[in-house]
């Protein structure tokens, strides 16, 4: 009797492509649009604080890094296109890299990539709760949430959105739109506060004085007199490989739709032109924005040039200063932040509210799409059989693989501690300081750049092996503009590109990994821990892998038809 091999845990996903455009652009602009564009300008400046005469041809380091990290991006955004619409199935790079590249890499970079969207997911959380507490000062509504109280209100977020997760794309989409549209036409609001104060700095200054009863003179000299001016030893490269951190974090999600490709109507025809509206877009917000809070923010700036309120404000925030030592109100740098400033300045004080709901619903909405897109990543290794069958379960009415929903809300509560800092030095959760708890939980950000680099590096790699590995598939792909040659250049400029960005990841200082450091710090163990737990992490994706590899011997599974073959509909 012969025996029938083991392929997919199905015949069919038990999805359904009901992801319509519309969607699919709003997938990719809130998992990208949110923090970033808010923050990152002054978080990363106030990290690696250089003086602004040196900036080069004016712009911030970080602003440069907008750029540069932006080209980056769309060649990669191009690789998506032409690879996902031609393998259009949920789990996205998953389903690409495992097939063009390797299982192993496929898995191990997809392991990290779930990671890193998961995390995401739960330092979102809880910065909802942040962005409630900064933009409440605003209002002089003093809200000091506690470690606790931030791990508490990004749980209870977490637990909520995954019940929406669960319902479906359709619920999960109706939510997005939900919370997409309202800060959307509140955008143009900010736009013309910010317009007003880059073209009149002054109104940023007048309504830093009404909000806070301090001039931005008294900012400039409390970060001087903290060391500003000798906080970065770089030059201006140097603090603009610190700012790639940011940038990069700010610009993941790009890819995001490619990961429920499977639930997408007309996927093939839909991506390409999705992913390239969505990109662009989110550059020009990034880079206008950005600029625009630059030149509102170039207030009491020093006689010799060299330092000003945004530079000051910056430090005070995120870097080694501190507004609380200042005795100077904790309301943080923020773009919209600048923007209230303007409004106050112009007379609008009182509507400052709009401003946080604004911020509130624009770091918000990025929840929905990090579900997605995380689920996926689970279920497409489990429908291989690469992870217990139970998470590529799917619900036979609202079509959504819940198992591994749950899943992803479970391990977004890393990203829940880590930004939430209760295993920070001296905590609520690590009052006997450990340092081993403080560098898991302290640098959530910039230490799961290099799990997406990990991946988008992988996956650049894919397009350049996918016109000779996968030839069949290729010649039938339908979005493959200039043949073979285009998507072998493209996917080299891209590869290159993010390995690029891996090394700035390793090597930047202020990052979590800092490698030249490690070597003359006081305690190389504790310098190098990002590093070590990230291998850990990468170590404990490839046991899991030769686990079920090891597992197919014995249960008549079909790797060899499974990754030779793209999984059904």
């Amino acid at each position: 009797m012969t025996v029938e091999k083991k392929v997919f845990v199905r015949k069919a996903t038990g999805l359904v492509r009901e992801i319509g455009p519309l969607t699919a652009v709003l997938i990719v602009l809130c998992n990208t649009i949110g923090l970033g564009w808010q923050k990152r300008i002054f978080q990363f400046t106030g990290k690696a604080p250089i003086p602004e005469n040196t900036y080069f041809m004016g712009a911030p380091p970080m602003l440069m890094a907008f750029v540069v990290g932006g080209i980056i991006i769309l060649f990669s955004v191009l690789c998506y296109a032409i690879l996902t619409s031609a393998m259009p199935r949920s789990g996205g790079g998953y389903v690409v890299v495992s097939r063009v590249v390797g299982p192993f890499w496929g898995y191990v970079g997809s392991w990290a990539e779930f990671l890193s969207i998961a995390w995401s997911f739960g330092i979102i959380a809880v910065a909802v709760f942040e962005a409630i507490g900064i933009f409440g000062a605003l209002m002089g509504i003093s809200l000091p949430w506690t470690d606790v109280q931030m791990f508490a209100g990004g749980l209870v977020l977490v637990m909520i959105f995954v019940a929406v997760g669960a319902l479906g794309v359709r619920m999960t989409g109706y939510l997005l739109q939900t919370i997409f549209w309202i800060p959307a036409a509140l955008t143009i609001y900010l736009y013309a506060l910010l317009v007003g104060g880059a073209g009149n700095p002054s109104l940023v200054a007048t309504g830093l004085q009404t909000v806070t009863g301090k001039a931005a003179s008294d900012y400039v000299s409390a970060a001087l007199s903290q060391g500003m001016a000798t906080a970065f030893p770089g030059d201006y490269f140097g603090a603009m490989m610190v700012a790639m951190l940011g940038a990069y974090w700010a610009y993941i999600g790009y890819a995001a739709s490619t990961f429920v490709a499977g639930e997408i109507k007309e996927a093939a025809k839909t991506l390409p032109r999705t992913l390239a509206y969505a990109s662009v877009l989110i550059v020009l917000i990034y880079l206008s924005v950005s600029g625009l809070t630059y030149a509102a923010s170039k207030i009491a700036v020093t006689p010799d040039g060299k330092w000003s309120f945004f530079s000051a404000l910056s430090y005070l925030s995120y870097g080694a200063g501190s507004l609380a030592k200042a005795g100077l109100p904790g309301i943080k740098g923020w773009s919209s932040i600048i923007a209230g400033f303007a409004g106050s300045g112009m007379g609008l004080g009182a509507v400052n509210i709009l401003l946080l709901v604004f911020a509130v619903f624009w770091v918000m909405n990025d929840i929905p799409p990090f579900i997605l897109t995380a689920s996926r990543i689970i279920f497409a290794m489990s429908f291989d059989r690469m992870l217990p069958e139970s998470l590529s379960s799917v619900s036979e009415r609202f079509h959504a693989p819940v198992n591994a929903t749950i899943f992803t809300g479970i391990v977004a509560l890393l990203g829940v501690a880590s930004e939430s800092g209760v295993f920070g030095l001296g905590a609520s959760w690590n009052p006997g300081a450990n340092p081993i708890l403080d560098a898991i939980f302290a640098s959530g950000v910039t230490a799961t750049d290099l799990y997406d680099g990990i991946f988008f590096t992988l996956f650049a790699l894919a397009l350049v092996l996918f016109p000779y590995r996968k030839k069949e598939i290729f010649d039938k792909a339908p979005w493959k503009p200039g043949g073979v040659t285009v998507a072998v250049v493209v996917g080299l400029v891209a590869f290159v590109g993010n390995l690029f960005l891996d090394w700035i990841f390793l090597f930047a200082p202020a990052g979590s990994y800092n490698l030249a450091a490690i070597p003359t710090a006081s305690d190389p163990f504790i310098a190098g821990f990002g590093l070590w737990f990230t291998i850990g992490l990468l170590v404990l994706g490839a046991l899991i892998y030769a686990y079920y590899r090891y597992r197919a011997k014995t249960t008549g599974v079909d790797f060899t038809t499974i990754f030779t073959q793209i999984p059904p509909e």
